[in-house]
């Protein structure tokens, strides 16, 4: 605990393309690990760089205290690692934390027990490579190129400071060191090599005298940078000290982390994939129950401005080579795979604008400009072309997970093509505006008739269970796929969304299908054995937190309590200790098998506590 693992370039995936076929069981396992070189596969599918430094017992860049440690305890709140452990005579106390700032500092407190002066030996050690990290891809390009690595070291505002800058990237990653609360000269550095495809290798070594019963403080700072100018970069005007919990008013601990840590990751790095932006809207709506004024004052801004920058990229930053959207992007607004149709993708920055407008009716000029371009238009073209006059029904090329289907129509995206038109038709009157290729009634009969055509085409007896409900896939002529998805959350939202009236037989059909969906009779998608057992997909095999994230709102809208309990148990079991989540998760265990840090989970997980938990809330419905 005394040191911060170094920040290295994790490895790369590549996958080819595969058929979504449950007989054969194919379609699963498509992420391959890449070797760090971007050409030899690795037989670790994690990227074994900083495993290699906790076995090895070899130390990252940070602060280093020289002794030998003894009852040690550690303990994760939040933001904050903390370790309390002892060197000699000497209490120490050590924190790891983020704060409001993204500025990561780690702050050790010592205090002495001893009658007699002591004093302990620290090192800064700065063996930094600030490099893009490899991207964990799922994509037929193979390997993104990474700029040539290039790290040089600097010392500035009287050698108090220091940075390691790429002038490739146009970035940098800085900090300063305190002693008590005066920052430390760090002049001189000890350079342990110069090449600058290297990362940098430098340390400050300084002896620390304690008096008996005193306390000193220790506190480094690192802060990464989108420039290079570091010169320019004003100094930090105190020593920040460890990040305090303040403003939250969610009791529950682990509910607080997921729900703090998973807005922080957006806001600080994730502000593109749309899934993300419906999780900002859900905390914007209730804010004011989950934190204090003035920090839910901070949060607003925040939350406004990632909003309307997102809306701003995905409609005119987001290229569409083939008119529509394509399945995943560099942040560039370049296409990162090469073109596939997904029906589900042209959904969701429709609904984003319609939600956007909802809960910002002040923005009323941004939604309209946007309207009044060629994008959305162009993307209601592109839908109807790929409808089937003799059924009604739109194809894709791809399910949500992203794999190949067998046959061309794909129910839960119909739900949510569904919910995207009737959503469009109620917001436009709001705005009085109305064209030619942008008409209320139009859309209305569009979400009729799409409704229509749906519950004729996919209801059907499932060969499994002997019962009739909605398949997952069909080719419009009487063959079905019984089959159900951690991605298929539109399935979920049927009845909340209103598809099906609540007392109709088609809410029936919906129940049967999540039941089955959520049990071993879903065998390609449902992976029963283990205390971290639940749904999953064919995508990546074995349970999904999305999957646990589909189980504890299912149990919530049809309150079974000892369902919710269950789930929730899976859901903290298999989180990480900062509140997010992985892809998948070991049955056994829930630690992660594929994807660290998948933003997804932990969206949908966090909207459901706020709805169902924090609120108490019986249905989860996106028109609130």
């Amino acid at each position: 605990m005394g040191s911060i693992e170094t920040i290295t370039s994790s490895a790369l995936s590549l996958s080819s393309q595969q058929s979504f076929d449950p007989p054969n069981k194919s379609g699963h396992l498509k992420t391959l690990d890449i070797g760090l070189d971007g050409n030899t596969t690795s037989t670790n599918p994690f990227g074994d760089k900083l495993l290699d430094y906790v076995h090895s017992g070899k130390r990252g860049f940070g602060l280093h205290l020289t002794g030998t440690i003894s009852n040690l305890k550690s303990e994760t709140v939040a933001n904050n690692i903390t370790a309390t452990y002892s060197i000699g005579r000497v209490q120490v106390t050590t924190t790891v934390s983020v704060g409001k700032d993204q500025r990561v500092v780690q702050y050790i407190i010592l205090k002495s027990t001893s009658t007699q002066k002591e004093q302990v030996d620290y090192t800064l050690a700065l063996n930094i490579s600030v490099n893009r990290a490899s991207y964990g891809q799922l994509t037929e390009g193979g390997p993104i190129p990474i700029p040539p690595p290039s790290n040089e070291f600097q010392l500035a505002d009287g050698s108090q400071a220091w940075a390691v800058v790429n002038q490739n990237l146009d970035a940098m990653i800085q900090g300063d060191l305190y002693c008590d609360d005066l920052r430390v000269c760090l002049e001189p550095m000890k350079r342990n090599n110069t090449a600058l495809e290297q990362p940098v290798s430098m340390a400050f070594h300084e002896t620390l005298k304690i008096n008996p019963g005193q306390t000193r403080t220790l506190t480094s700072t690192y802060l990464l940078q989108p420039r290079c100018d570091f010169a320019k970069i004003p100094s930090p005007r105190k020593n920040p000290g460890p990040n305090r919990e303040e403003g939250w008013k969610i009791k529950n601990e682990n509910m607080r982390l997921i729900i703090k840590g998973n807005l922080s990751y957006i806001l600080g790095n994730c502000t593109i994939p749309v899934s993300s932006i419906r999780y900002l809207l859900d905390v914007y709506q209730h804010i004011n129950r989950l934190l204090d004024a003035s920090t839910a004052q901070e949060y607003l801004l925040k939350i406004r401005t990632v909003v309307c920058g997102h809306l701003n990229w995905v409609f005119r930053v987001a290229q569409r080579p083939y008119g529509y959207w394509h399945r995943s992007y560099l942040a560039t607004g370049v296409p990162k795979d090469r073109s596939i149709f997904q029906l589900d993708q042209q959904c969701y920055p429709i609904l984003e604008l319609c939600d956007f407008l909802h809960h910002f009716p002040s923005e009323v000029d941004l939604v309209k400009s946007i309207l009044t371009e060629e994008t959305i238009p162009s993307i209601l073209s592109i839908l109807e072309s790929h409808r089937d006059p003799s059924t009604g029904l739109y194809s894709t090329e791809e399910t949500p997970g992203d794999d190949a289907v067998e046959h061309p129509f794909h129910f839960s995206s119909h739900i949510l093509l569904w919910h995207t038109f009737s959503r469009l038709a109620e917001t436009l009157p709001k705005l009085k505006f109305v064209s030619s290729t942008l008409n209320p009634e139009c859309l209305k009969q569009k979400a009729e008739q799409l409704r229509t055509s749906t519950l004729r085409h996919f209801v059907a007896c499932n060969p499994a269970t002997g019962t009739t409900m909605f398949a997952y896939l069909t080719d419009g002529a009487g063959v079905h796929t019984f089959y159900h998805d951690a991605n298929d959350l539109p399935t979920l939202f049927i009845p909340t969304w209103r598809f099906v009236d609540p007392s109709s037989p088609e809410h029936v059909l919906w129940t049967r299908t999540m039941e089955f969906g959520l049990s071993p009779s879903n065998t390609d998608g449902f992976f029963p054995q283990g205390p971290y057992g639940g749904l999953g997909s064919v995508h990546t095999r074995g349970p999904w937190p999305l999957g646990f994230a589909q189980e504890f709102i299912f149990a919530s809208l049809l309150g079974d309590r000892a369902a919710i309990e269950d789930a929730w148990r899976r859901i903290q079991g298999s989180m990480f200790m900062d509140g997010l989540f992985s892809e998948a998760v070991n049955a056994e265990t829930g630690e992660c098998t594929s994807k660290a840090w998948f933003s997804w989970p932990g969206c949908v997980i966090s909207s459901a506590l706020i709805k169902f938990e924090i609120l108490g809330e019986k249905a989860w419905d996106h028109q609130e």
